[in-house]
């Protein structure tokens, strides 16, 4: 089925004029909002660059080879698909500004942003979770934190934009970015609430029940769009809005988040009826059980599962790969340590995730075969 690529060739060449800015144009300045940008595009909202001079700069740096290898979670063909982007006649003269990029361990805090503009018009995009342990595990503080780090950089950034152009704003987010911009477009406040003409969710972690009853989130809903591959696991991280798309994907089980899967016919996604079952246990049982826990013991949860990852020594999805074992055998022994109540916990917690757990992915890799040798422990 067609994808980015197939996008470009088919309708590349016609303006935004020909054809509006869509949903396909959304996700897809969502995804290469994990470029390593760095250093290419500029921090400043008042210089800018056109996606062919981001390219051409881009593929002259002097660690181009490092760049192109953004992670294991990430699409390898994420550079291939900028350099396409770029050569287009609809993207190409899009300039980009604005670009931050902020990594801290000791703040649990991995936040990154790109604004581009469209014809003038802006459209912010906020990076999702990168490869990162700690990014991970601040998709999972959004449990009990009341703002997660990357939060509070996303409405500081929003912000700035803002006072830097005087147009409307869309914005866009994959993953974690998706959360990002429905916490910016509802915690914003009523003033910049009224620049912001549509936000696109992409497979976003979700919020508190309370959070959609709340009034500043009624205020932007009907602007707010979703989109869920049919295997959602991120998106079913706690509650997600009611309205939403769900989308056909040509990967296998958790590569459906990747976005570069998600099945495109024309301007739109190629729809599909319903979330896999797997999604829908998944999301139920989830989402009943931390709604029961208070703020100490949702923090618990999260600790102890991270505590488990963080044993292993690994700082992202490739060192693990690159580990698979020696990273076991540390969670292992970081278990054996733990009292009774702990492990409860942890046993929970393994249970919870045991039908969207795919041993394919680094961060699950060792939690998989934890589980299948807690017995042994105990």
């Amino acid at each position: 089925m067609a994808d980015f690529f197939d996008y470009l060739t088919w309708r590349g060449d016609l303006s935004f004029e020909q054809v509006p800015f869509g949903k396909i144009d959304a996700l897809l300045l969502a995804h290469l909002t994990y470029s390593i940008f760095d250093g290419v595009v500029p921090e400043s909202f008042s210089e800018k660059k056109t996606f062919s001079q981001v390219a051409k700069d881009f593929s002259e740096t002097p660690d181009y080879e490092s760049r192109i290898n953004i992670g294991f979670l990430i699409n390898k063909r994420t550079a291939e698909l900028m350099f396409k982007t770029a050569e287009s006649e609809r993207f190409r003269n899009v300039e980009l500004c604005g670009f931050r990029n902020i990594y801290n361990e000791e703040n649990v805090e991995q936040f990154a942003a790109v604004t581009y503009l469209v014809n003038g018009k802006p459209v912010v995009a906020l990076r999702g979770t990168d490869d990162t342990i700690i990014g991970w595990k601040e998709d999972f503080n959004i449990a009990w934190l009341p703002q997660i780090p990357a939060q509070k950089d996303a409405l500081e950034y929003f912000e700035e934009a803002a006072a830097a152009f005087k147009e409307n704003f869309v914005l866009v987010g994959h993953s974690k970015g998706g959360n990002l911009v429905i916490n910016t477009a509802v915690g914003c406040g009523d003033k910049l609430q009224q620049r912001i003409d549509k936000v696109y969710n992409f497979d976003g972690p979700g919020f508190a029940k309370e959070f959609f009853e709340s009034i500043s989130y009624k205020a932007v809903e009907d602007r707010i769009y979703s989109f869920y591959p049919e295997f959602s696991v991120v998106g079913m991280i706690f509650h997600h809005p009611k309205f939403y798309e769900i989308v056909k994907s040509d990967g296998f089980a958790f590569w459906q988040h990747d976005a570069m899967n998600w099945q495109i016919s024309g301007k739109d996604f190629v729809n599909a009826g319903d979330f896999t079952d797997e999604s829908k246990i998944f999301y139920s049982a989830f989402n009943e059980w931390i709604d029961k826990l208070d703020t100490e013991q949702k923090k618990n949860f999260v600790e102890t599962m991270f505590c488990i990852l963080e044993a292993s020594g690994a700082k992202t999805n490739n060192d693990i790969e690159r580990e698979t074992l020696k990273a076991t055998a540390k969670m292992l022994a970081a278990y054996a340590e733990m009292n009774r109540e702990k492990r409860k916990e942890l046993h929970e917690i393994l249970s919870m995730f045991k039908d969207v757990i795919a041993d394919d992915i680094p961060i699950f890799k060792p939690l998989v075969l934890l589980k299948n040798n807690l017995r042994i422990l105990g």
